[in-house]
């Protein structure tokens, strides 16, 4: 057999740096492939030349560790000839950093990259490569040894016991270092960490195998388990090290949320601001703005909370934030319970988009400075260079360019303002975005615009929208499901087809029918609901709504008890006091 003849030849290891060379072409390109277009968004000047493609430096950088593997080869094998290679010698080394200085340089000419982040890039795909180079040696070393010192029965179970030695290392080190990862830039980072954490492992089996074949066949479990410590061990220091590592401003551009899953859960919510008197501030009532909300928003879903002026929507949003007190009640997170004084932590993964732009974008500071102020201020970004490539990308995102960098508020249209608003909301990476009438100040074709831009940063990314609007036609453009609420309670909640379609509350009936119709002749008509909002400091007994309440179900048990949860069907939901609204048919009664 040809393999029994197999020496440390030099063409062997010709083989085996040629194909550690192009592992090295396809690491470093996985490795970079989140940062290939940092030239692009680099705002102060290109370094990218036309023709000038990403993989040309990956080939030119992986080209020198050829050439200087194989000039060490041929030295090697002059001076010690050839005995050695399976491990490391001082010629090894002296290749490892040339390696490293010349890899370095032209990592951060290409890539305009600062020399700590060059060197740590290129001595990690350096210790990867060398630890593949050394561990295909080794694969020949074990190979040789069998086929010549062995017999064919002896040589068959060897490397049987090696074979599954190297797959249960390999199999049992990459699921533990994948164990956990929740965030996917992590989740990238974790082929990398796998990788280098078993090479160790395989080099120990692979020598065990060399030096006392007899003693790894009567004790393999042990063997494969000092592998799997040694490798496990590794890939937990490594772990740790790559979570503190991680820069929080990467997070949402790599990792968008899953769909579906629970993000926020409001259960009972009530906020109810003290009504003071006097000098010593007694307290002699209470404005009940938010009066025991519930409802839920998944990951990647649009909840439009509608409602007159003054109904507690808004409150609903201060209370979310912490930037109200609440009087009772839960708000889950992820089904954890937001603390009552919100950390840094928490505060980046909820943020609002307000109504007014204008009154949101400080008119003295530049656009760069407004959006990277929350890049300052809670991710803790003090690098110039790295705050604007990240507001640059921020404004690619909502669709701006590079020379709004560095231009003033008042420059802006008003649209190009509220896109300003959400850029600077995304730049701490949020979970849920809470969206206050972000259209209601602008034009029509704008308004259309800010909907399709936030549905597609949706659709990207799986944000969680609350969506608070009085007007109806801008939540049907893109809520999912939709939460009406009157005089601080919701009284109807539903998706968004079942609500426009079978609206079942009365109040959501009279919401739908308020707005203006023109005529063939050209008369306005205005259907307005009979009856004024009642006071929130002292709300009528039983169902707020009963003193405007039209239907034939209203009885006097509509003034003495509290509205009670009535399914109307799958996923809709009302709060009424008689289940006979359910079947009532009767006309809306306007003015």
């Amino acid at each position: 057999m040809l393999l029994q003849n197999i020496r440390n030849e030099p063409w062997i290891q010709i083989i085996v740096v040629i194909a550690v060379f192009i592992i090295g072409i396809v690491l470093l390109k996985s490795y970079n492939k989140h940062m290939l277009k940092s030239a692009e968004e680099f705002p102060l000047r290109s370094v990218r030349r036309e023709g000038d493609y990403s993989l040309n430096i990956l080939i030119i950088i992986n080209l020198f560790w050829l050439i200087f593997n194989l000039l060490g080869i041929f030295i090697s094998f002059l001076i010690y000839n050839y005995d050695f290679f399976y491990m490391l010698n001082i010629i090894d080394i002296l290749m490892i950093i040339a390696n490293i200085i010349i890899g370095t340089l032209l990592y951060m000419k290409h890539y305009n990259k600062d020399i700590k982040n060059a060197l740590i890039t290129i001595t990690i795909i350096q210790v990867i490569l060398s630890g593949i180079g050394i561990f295909f040696n080794l694969v020949f070393k074990v190979f040789r040894t069998n086929l010549i010192f062995n017999s064919d029965d002896e040589v068959m179970i060897n490397l049987s016991l090696y074979f599954i030695g190297i797959v249960l290392t390999i199999s049992i080190t990459t699921f533990f270092t994948k164990l956990g990862s929740k965030i996917q830039l992590f989740y990238e980072q974790t082929n990398f960490i796998a990788l280098i954490a078993v090479i160790p492992g395989l080099i120990s089996i692979s020598l065990n195998f060399l030096i006392s074949p007899t003693y790894v066949f009567y004790y393999i479990f042990q063997v494969i388990l000092i592998a799997l410590i040694i490798s496990i061990i590794l890939a937990i220091i490594l772990k740790q090290v790559s979570y503190r590592t991680i820069t929080n401003q990467d997070l949402k551009e790599i990792e968008p949320l899953e769909k579906g899953e629970a993000l926020l859960d409001i259960k009972d919510l009530k906020v109810h601001y003290p009504l003071l008197k006097g000098v010593l501030r007694k307290q002699i009532g209470a404005v009940k703005a938010v009066d025991g909300v519930s409802f839920s928003i998944k990951a990647g879903e649009t909840v439009g909370l509608v409602g007159e002026s003054g109904c507690g929507k808004t409150t609903v949003a201060l209370a979310i934030l912490g930037l109200v007190e609440k009087n009772s009640g839960k708000i889950f997170l992820k089904e954890e319970p937001l603390p009552r004084d919100y950390s840094t932590k928490i505060r980046k993964r909820i943020q609002m988009v307000f109504q007014d732009p204008d009154a949101s974008l400080n008119p003295q500071l530049k656009v760069v400075d407004i959006i990277a102020e929350p890049l300052k201020n809670i991710l803790g970004i003090s690098n110039k260079i790295k705050l604007r490539k990240r507001v640059l990308k921020l404004l690619e995102e909502v669709s701006l360019k590079k020379e709004h960098l560095d231009r003033y508020p008042h420059e802006f249209s008003g649209g190009q303002k509220q896109r300003v608003v959400i850029a600077r909301a995304l730049a701490c990476n949020p979970e849920l975005i809470i969206l206050d009438e972000p259209t209601s100040a602008l034009d029509v074709s704008v308004q259309a615009q800010i909907l399709n831009l936030l549905r597609d940063l949706q659709k990207t990314y799986n944000y969680g929208f609350l969506f608070i609007t009085h007007d109806l036609s801008v939540v049907n453009h893109i809520a999912d499901r939709i939460a009406v609420m009157y005089l601080g309670k919701i009284v109807e909640i539903g998706s968004k087809k079942l609500v426009f379609s079978n609206p079942t509350h009365p109040y959501t009936k009279a919401l739908l029918a308020s707005r203006s119709e023109v005529t063939a002749d050209e008369q306005e008509i205005k259907f307005v609901l009979k009856g004024e909002v009642p006071s929130p400091i002292a709300p009528p007994p039983g169902c707020t709504f009963h003193p405007r309440c039209y239907t034939q179900s209203y009885n006097d048990l509509c003034k003495q008890e509290a509205p009670h949860k009535i399914k109307v069907e799958e996923g809709h939901y009302i709060w009424c006091v008689n289940e006979e609204v359910l079947k009532d048919t009767h006309e809306l009664i306007f003015s």
